[in-house]
């Protein structure tokens, strides 16, 4: 994986502005990178190959490649190839106690030649499996050392002085993203997949939470017996708080829900409400025939907590009762719940 054309240098005239230069840096390794997708070619596979045999992947670098390093390893991990950085010298003092021959090592040198990393790579060879090199020498000590080498292109350095690692970073990032979406191609690594390692981002959620992950369940329950009275009925509504009461027959299932709205109905046609049970109550307040039906109210708890938002913003409702399999209630969700989980 080879390109040895130099990128057009950065801009050197103390005349230029502090903005054309931010302009040049840019320029400059996005031409680099240009040239790095170029140079990747069939032996790239090999590397895939020895990546996804390994239990393990170590990334390791000093410096502004150890920076990287750490980032690569991060990005592998995620997205469904176990890494960890290693730092060179902390592996000399004990960490190498981690690394079987069922570990490859991913080692990070712009030169090839940083010693502190190479004694690491020397030691790793004797104690695990394939090593991988990314720098731009093919005639450094890193490139000898290891199995499979991933040559940047030899450009220089971005900006004035063309010293400090700019566009060989960017070009060692770009290179462990590539391994990194190579690798999830190559698994079958799907957005499913990509959730359970991230279960607290926006897709996470949505994939993963379910209606049973943010219900009210157990004592904070509103249940009243359907021949409870109409007095137990609005105390349990108030003392649970969550703006309805769920009435069940004997059997325990639900014979219906009785909100504030249902409250109100009731003392607009009944004179004397105090008489009514539970279940009466529940009948006189419904809703006239003409207003439109709600298309569902109850699901259960394995149901994706997304459709579940779905559904009340459909069918205007802000709460859903959770039944079991037997159509007794175990939970309420409510949108307030869904919003607090971060699902809008």
């Amino acid at each position: 994986m080879q390109a040895r054309q130099a990128a057009a240098p950065g801009v050197q005239s103390s005349m230029a502005s502090a903005l054309d230069i931010a302009r040049h840096v840019v320029a400059d390794e996005a031409r680099a990178l240009g040239q790095l997708a170029e140079s990747l070619d069939e032996s790239f596979d090999a590397v895939l190959g020895t990546v996804l045999t390994a239990t393990q992947t170590i990334v390791s670098g000093l410096g502004k490649s150890g920076n990287i390093a750490k980032k690569i390893a991060a990005s592998l991990t995620s997205t469904g190839t176990p890494a960890v950085y290693m730092h060179p010298v902390e592996a000399l003092h004990g960490d190498l106690g981690i690394v079987s021959e069922r570990h490859c090592l991913i080692a990070l040198s712009c030169s090839g030649n940083t010693d502190e990393l190479l004694r690491f790579v020397v030691h790793f060879r004797r104690l695990g499996g394939p090593v991988i090199g990314i720098t731009q020498r093919a005639d450094s000590r890193l490139a000898e050392l290891s199995k499979h080498v991933i040559l940047l292109p030899d450009v220089p350095e971005a900006g004035p002085l063309n010293l400090a690692p700019t566009t060989s970073s960017v070009m060692m990032l770009a290179a462990g993203d590539a391994l990194a979406m190579a690798l999830l191609h190559q698994r079958g690594f799907g957005p499913e997949d990509f959730a359970q390692y991230h279960p607290e981002g926006t897709l996470g959620r949505r994939l993963l939470l379910r209606a049973g992950d943010l219900m009210h369940a157990g004592a904070q329950l509103p249940l009243v017996p359907a021949g409870a009275s109409f007095q137990d009925l609005i105390l349990e509504m108030t003392r649970k708080q969550l703006g309805l009461a769920m009435i069940v027959r004997p059997d325990g299932s639900l014979l219906g829900t009785f909100t504030d709205g249902d409250l109100r109905r009731v003392f607009e046609r009944v004179a004397e409400p105090r008489a009514l049970d539970a279940e009466t109550a529940h009948a006189k307040s419904r809703r006239p025939s003409a207003s439109p039906p709600v298309p569902i109210s109850t699901i259960q708890p394995s149901h994706p907590a997304i459709d579940c938002l779905r559904i009340m913003r459909d069918s205007q409702i802000t709460s859903l009762v959770v039944t079991d399999t037997t159509g007794r209630p175990v939970g309420l969700l409510r949108l307030l719940d869904l919003l607090k989980a971060g699902l809008s």
